[in-house]
C-alpha cells in the first residue's frame, strides 16, 4: 500500500512539473468554437481526463452486458438443476 502512495506522489509531482512548464496560451478551434488564451496543459489534461471518462463509459457498457449474461446463465443452470432434480426420482424408482 505504501507503494501505491509513492507513486501517486510521483505522478501528481510529475503533472504539477508539467503544468508550470506548460503554461504558454494556446487557441483551441472546434467547429465553431473558439477559445483563446487557454494554458497548454490544461488543454492537455482536459483531453486526458475526457479520453479517460469515455474509455470508462465504454468499460461500464461492456461490464454491464457481461453481468447481464451471467445472470442469464445462472438462471438457465438453475433450470438445468431442476430439470435433473425432477428426473433422478423418476429413475431411483426404476
Amino acid at each position: 500500500m505504501g507503494v501505491m502512495y509513492v507513486l501517486m506522489v510521483l505522478v501528481g509531482a510529475a503533472g504539477a512539473i508539467f503544468a508550470v512548464q506548460n503554461i504558454d496560451p494556446v487557441v483551441i478551434r472546434f467547429l465553431f468554437w473558439k477559445i483563446e488564451g487557454a494554458p497548454l496543459a490544461m488543454v492537455i489534461v482536459l483531453s486526458i481526463a475526457i479520453g479517460v471518462v469515455l474509455t470508462s463509459l465504454v468499460g461500464i457498457g461492456q461490464q454491464w452486458k457481461l453481468r447481464s449474461r451471467i445472470r442469464q446463465l445462472q438462471q438457465e443452470l438453475a433450470r438445468v438443476n431442476a430439470a435433473t432434480e425432477r428426473q433422478q426420482p423418476d429413475q431411483q424408482a426404476q
